[in-house]
């Protein structure tokens, strides 16, 4: 058993959850609502802060190729991902910090702080869930070749199809698996908290696309990703 296997026994129903989460059933089975679909990618834009893993060059591996593959998704982000053809319905707004809602907030921050504190591996570990799309959505995609999705959810769905993610994901996965073989029993129980930690946030940022609702404490009635900046008007 590799020790990416390993972090996934170890998360148990929780790793089970993120694989079949209403929102990527219904994706695939063609019943997801657009305003579901676009929630999760508006609140993808904000986690397109492609500097995220910068704090983490100096700890990786020289012959990882992760350095190089973060810079190329530094270009993808701002000119290539889907997410950025939701910008004509909330202008460019979206693609800052402040249009986080508090679940991507959370998230972004969990990864940052792991980038700051954490080794290469423990980088892995955080980021294997987010990173894995290319495995999950874009593996799904080639098994079950669904057909008659929204032309946007296609699109979304297809670029994990790509060569270039699928370069990342192993990456992540192989860095995981290098760091879990040579760590101490305690650094590798650190990794599985990471795995478990990063697979929750991901999946409570596809719970509230379900629910399309994640208001800032004292914000009332979420009504779009300028809805707690009162000065600018609604």
């Amino acid at each position: 058993m590799t020790f990416v296997e390993e972090c996934k026994a170890a998360a148990g129903p929780v790793w089970e959850r993120w694989m079949h989460h209403p929102w990527t059933e219904e994706l695939f089975a063609g019943t997801l609502s657009d305003e579901q679909f676009r929630y999760w990618l508006i609140q993808d834009l904000p986690y397109l802060g492609q500097h995220i893993t910068t704090p983490m060059y100096p700890k990786v591996p020289p012959t990882s190729p992760f350095i190089g593959l973060c810079r190329e998704y530094a270009v993808r982000a701002q000119t290539t991902r889907v997410e950025l053809e939701t910008l004509g319905d909330v202008g460019d707004f979206a693609k800052t910090r402040w249009a986080a809602r508090p679940m991507r907030e959370g998230a972004i921050n969990f990864w940052i702080r792991t980038a700051h504190e954490g080794s290469f591996g423990d980088m892995c570990a955080a980021l294997y869930v987010c990173y894995s799309f290319a495995d999950t959505f874009g593996g799904r995609l080639k098994r079950e070749q669904p057909t008659g999705l929204p032309p946007l959810q296609q699109a979304w769905v297809e670029q994990w199809v790509d060569p270039y993610f699928e370069r990342l994901f192993e990456c992540i996965r192989d860095g995981l698996n290098e760091a879990g073989e040579h760590a101490t029993e305690f650094q590798r129980d650190q990794m599985r908290w990471l795995f478990l930690r990063g697979t929750q946030w991901q999946i409570g940022t596809f719970d509230v696309s379900m629910t399309m609702s994640d208001p800032w404490p004292g914000e009332g009635e979420e009504c779009g990703v300028m809805a707690d900046a009162p000065w600018l008007g609604r």
